[in-house]
């Protein structure tokens, strides 16, 4: 399907939609997989993370490491998901305060079950991201997703 740029008007976006606070995180809760983004001694870094939402908070797990070492050093942090669909892409930035859960029984049934077991690890350690700020965005296409 071609489209003939010259028409006036077209665009290959439309307009950009700023979403509330609580539809940003029911659109968080609908997925599972996001990117984590820390600061430690002043260098970004970025993680790929699975993770669980209630539509309050985010809660991811994780093994001592990189991740765990650089949350203890600096617990503030920006987590990111990014979705396209056929009709409008959307992108959610949470920044706000991680936290090491210090006991497990403080995970739900549910986020334990969303929650794959993906690499076998000896104990996990719980994260929850309280938001402190969220900014989410709709991008409407005006034209259909092709399939290259």
């Amino acid at each position: 399907m071609s489209h003939d740029m010259s028409e006036a008007g077209w665009s290959p976006q439309g307009p950009v939609i700023e979403l509330s606070d609580q539809a940003s995180l029911d659109l968080l809760a609908s997925k599972s997989f996001g990117h984590l983004a820390l600061s430690n001694e002043g260098r970004p870094d970025i993680f790929p993370v699975n993770y669980y939402c209630d539509k309050k908070t985010i809660l991811f797990r994780t093994a001592s490491g990189s991740k765990l070492h650089e949350l203890t050093e600096n617990m503030h942090v920006a987590f990111e998901v990014d979705v396209k669909t056929p009709d409008d892409v959307w992108s959610v930035v949470v920044r706000g305060l991680a936290t090491v859960l210090d006991d497990a029984s403080q995970v739900t049934a549910q986020a334990l079950k969303t929650l794959p077991d993906w690499v076998p690890i000896e104990s996990f350690v719980y994260i929850l991201i309280e938001p402190e700020s969220i900014r989410g965005r709709l991008f409407e296409r005006r034209l259909p997703i092709g399939h290259s």
